[in-house]
């Protein structure tokens, strides 16, 4: 038997119960009043299910109880008149609201379908433009190899000075273009996967064989932190990493660690190496600037920014960099807690 059928059946039985009530306790006891409260129970529960059709239930029963009443006392009594009056009543308003809230909810299933369509085209449109941009890099990349490689043979032979200047500019400004499309390559994902949870102790420990880090040290100290961010997080600690190697100058040691407050979680990138002037401390976020791509910590905020993440430095000149990500409560927790549903990091060594 179906869901409906059941529902039926079950109605059915409740309006029957309502009429032998109504005849036995009502017509045959001559008890007029506790009894009829079972009728609210029979409108209101038919009301969730057909709206504004209980009305003619709570009508029907009005009707018996006027009937009833009228046979027991030859006259029409005014009780059984405000009964019945409330029965109707009781099923328009429960019909009304219980129709307006399938309403609401019709239109929460309209715009939900929608979001999906919505959603799906987006992706679709992404995957083309993704495809469509991997192929022009692909395609740009390889004509600054066949560049790169006809101005190394032409620096080889020219010995006039100034033009070997020219070259050496030239050369240096296609490798530069070169380092940007590789960018593009490793961020042309950002935003587009929707935020996961991720252990960021387990992404760098998984990372950690292939930052040709070098006699540098890796200290991570992040316990079982898990931060709801953006997938390419894990870029971000690529990209400190990174700059702490190129731009750090006499860089040991590279440590994260966090910190925890009232105000939530923040965590630490710090190295030992030359630091970051004061002047410079807001600049280094900024679109194109820096002496390699200039998009790489412009990014990094973007990328933060998507779940309410930000960053700063907070070093001190002379004595390493500091980074500080802020991340705020509800996206942040420890294993085995749970704050949000969640997905794993896309790295193997990530998943819980």
């Amino acid at each position: 038997m179906t869901t409906g059928r059941i529902q039926t059946f079950i109605f059915a039985l409740l309006i029957l119960a309502g009429i032998a009530l109504e005849l036995v306790v009502h017509g045959y006891y001559r008890i007029s009043v506790v009894y009829s409260h079972f009728f609210y129970l029979i409108i209101v529960v038919i009301g969730l299910r057909y709206g504004r059709r209980a009305t003619y239930i709570g009508l029907f029963f009005g009707i018996l109880n006027i009937a009833v009443s009228y046979r027991l006392n030859g006259t029409i009594v005014l009780d059984s008149l405000l009964r019945a009056g409330m029965f109707c009543v009781v099923g328009l308003v429960v019909g009304s609201i219980v129709e307006e809230m399938n309403g609401y909810r019709r239109e929460l299933l309209e715009q939900n379908n929608e979001l999906r369509d919505s959603e799906a085209a987006f992706q679709n449109a992404n995957r083309k433009l993704n495809l469509l941009s991997s192929i022009t890099r692909h395609d740009i990349n390889n004509q600054l190899t066949v560049l790169l490689a006809y101005l190394s043979l032409l620096a080889e032979t020219t010995v006039d000075q100034e033009a070997q200047t020219i070259l050496n500019k030239t050369e240096s400004a296609a490798e530069t273009i070169q380092r940007q499309i590789t960018f593009t390559r490793d961020y042309q994902d950002v935003g587009v996967a929707a935020p996961q949870w991720q252990n960021p102790g387990r992404c760098l420990e998984a990372m950690q064989p292939a930052l040709h880090l070098g006699p540098v040290k890796l200290l991570i100290s992040l316990d079982s932190l898990e931060v709801y961010a953006d997938p390419m997080l894990e870029k971000i600690y690529e990209n400190l990493i990174d700059n702490a190697l190129r731009h750090g100058g006499h860089v040991t040691t590279i440590r994260f660690s966090y910190l925890q407050s009232a105000a939530g979680i923040t965590l630490l990138f710090e190295d030992d190496g030359i630091g970051i002037p004061d002047e410079e401390k807001e600049k280094i976020f900024e679109k194109g600037f820096g002496k390699n791509t200039g998009f790489g910590l412009f990014l990094s905020r973007e990328i933060l920014g998507i779940t309410g993440l930000s960053i700063r430095e907070t070093g001190t000149f002379t004595r390493g960099v500091r980074f500080e990500i802020t991340i705020p409560p509800g996206k942040f927790r420890f294993a085995g807690q749970r704050v949000v549903p969640s997905e794993e990091c896309r790295i193997p060594a990530c998943q819980n």
